[in-house]
């Protein structure tokens, strides 16, 4: 139970006041195949102090912060300037000059007390009110123009300068994904958290075997002939399913150019994964592209792509649960275009420089959420990353929606609730989606209209398949 934000003690003859700070949360783990997770470990660390727990045998968690008043005489220290709250009194000595913003607020940032006062005047004192019916999680201080900064009660009892304003829960279990989850209340109750079963399951191949090398190949789609490059890794060895890679190559590309130049290769040949390289048909302006719906040729794309991974299927021991498309520039078009038309053959998508468009997105409906891993730069002097109209194919015009419209336009479409989260290769990662499914954007600083980063993308796009 959260207490009270103001619950008054009478001390003799007088009436003083305690500020209490908390959060609670629980919910159930379960695993994307279905059932219950039992034994996963949830770890919380709220910017003040750190909780753990680990899920039942029906998957149940529950963890909370301790209820902590702050007691007749509490000190926060930032640089120089102190506060202390004696009884229902707030004393700031060595405030900076200029206005000072205090608040009482909760971790949606509502504010149910505040005072503004100038500062530099000696010290101050302010009076906070004698009673509510809510419990704060922040005590928030602004100094004119600068930014806000937030102090919780530590265990100790004082006042703690904090980073986060949204406690980060943290659910781990051998063989699954670890997942994030952002608590967007201070209280939260029958929350779902999705772990996705990262452990492979064996499929049996046929005796015969597909020898390593590259073979050009020719399937007809609709009448129309269309052309592959399929590539055997040396370590395919026939003996177990391997993953197959759809790999999409730019506007003016080749099957053979996309097979030259993609950073992938390098990567899954080592585990012996199989990959394709699709060759696109001339559109109106003479320029071999991809049909991504307004752009940029009147070919079947989606069909092609449909009929080639059966075809390969057919030739080699592919595990069908692990199909994933990727591309560049225009090929990272055709593969953001097959993640909404092609949910149900790909498992998850790696698109690089290229983002959806206006004239796409409402067309974009796939048949169940999609993990889908994007590789952007704001140098981009093709397709910008901030998003804007661009007539590069002229007639067939597209408005992109910028990497983070792009960004959130799939967290949208996968149902991911809370915020995103940031690692150290500067990719943001909405991790609390439907399906156990993800979406990141990973953001280079600077660059060019380039590749994706594959030892990023590779290890990422493996974690998922179909359900």
């Amino acid at each position: 139970m959260l207490s009270n934000l103001f619950r008054p003690v009478l001390l003799g003859v007088v009436l003083f006041v305690s500020i209490a700070f908390s959060w609670s949360i629980n919910g159930v783990v379960v695993s994307n195949k279905g059932g219950s997770l039992q034994g996963a470990i949830v770890s919380v660390t709220d910017g003040a102090e750190s909780y753990a727990d680990t899920t039942d045998a029906n998957g149940y968690f529950s963890v909370q912060s301790q209820v902590i008043a702050i007691p007749s005489t509490s000190v926060a220290k930032s640089n120089s300037l102190q506060m202390e709250i004696h009884g229902n009194v707030l004393e700031v000595s060595n405030a900076p000059a200029g206005m000072l913003h205090f608040s009482l607020t909760d971790v949606l940032g509502k504010v149910y007390w505040n005072q503004e006062v100038a500062g530099g005047l000696g010290t101050l004192h302010l009076r906070l009110p004698d009673q509510c019916g809510v419990t704060p999680s922040f005590l928030r201080m602004q100094a004119s123009h600068e930014k806000a900064v937030l102090y919780k009660v530590n265990k100790n009892g004082n006042l703690a300068l904090v980073t986060s304003a949204y406690p980060e829960l943290q659910f781990h279990k051998d063989g699954f994904q670890d997942t994030t989850y952002v608590m967007q209340a201070a209280e939260e109750t029958n929350v779902s958290v999705v772990m996705r079963d990262t452990t492979q399951e064996v499929v049996a191949c046929s005796a015969q075997k597909l020898a390593s090398g590259d073979y050009y190949k020719t399937i007809t789609v609709g009448g129309v002939n269309r052309e592959y490059i399929l590539h055997v890794p040396n370590q395919y060895k026939g003996e177990s399913a391997v993953p197959l890679v759809v790999d999409f190559h730019p506007i003016m590309g080749t099957d053979t150019s996309e097979f030259n130049n993609s950073p992938y290769k390098a990567e899954t040949d080592l585990e012996g994964v199989i990959s394709v390289y699709p060759h696109g048909l001339l559109g109106p302006t003479g320029m071999r592209a991809w049909n991504v719906g307004p752009c940029c040729t009147d070919a079947d794309d989606t069909s092609f792509t449909r009929a080639l991974v059966a075809e390969v299927k057919k030739t080699a021991c592919i595990d069908s649960k692990r199909v994933y498309a990727t591309g560049f520039s225009m090929g990272g078009g055709m593969t953001h275009y097959s993640a909404c038309h092609l949910a149900d053959i790909f498992a998850a998508a790696a698109p690089a420089a290229f983002d959806l468009a206006k004239e796409n997105e409402k067309a974009c409906t796939p048949s169940r959420p999609i993990s889908v891993i994007s590789f952007r730069s704001t140098g981009d002097q093709t397709v910008y990353y901030d998003g804007r109209y661009s007539d590069f194919v002229t007639g067939k015009a597209l408005t992109f929606l910028g990497a983070i419209g792009t960004f959130t336009k799939w967290a949208e479409l996968d149902q991911c609730t809370g915020s995103p989260s940031t690692d150290a290769n500067g990719c943001s990662t909405y991790s609390n989606c439907a399906g156990g499914v993800s979406v990141t954007l990973c953001t280079k600083q600077g660059g060019q209209h380039e590749y994706g980063n594959a030892k990023v993308g590779w290890p990422w796009l493996k974690q998922y398949t179909l359900p």
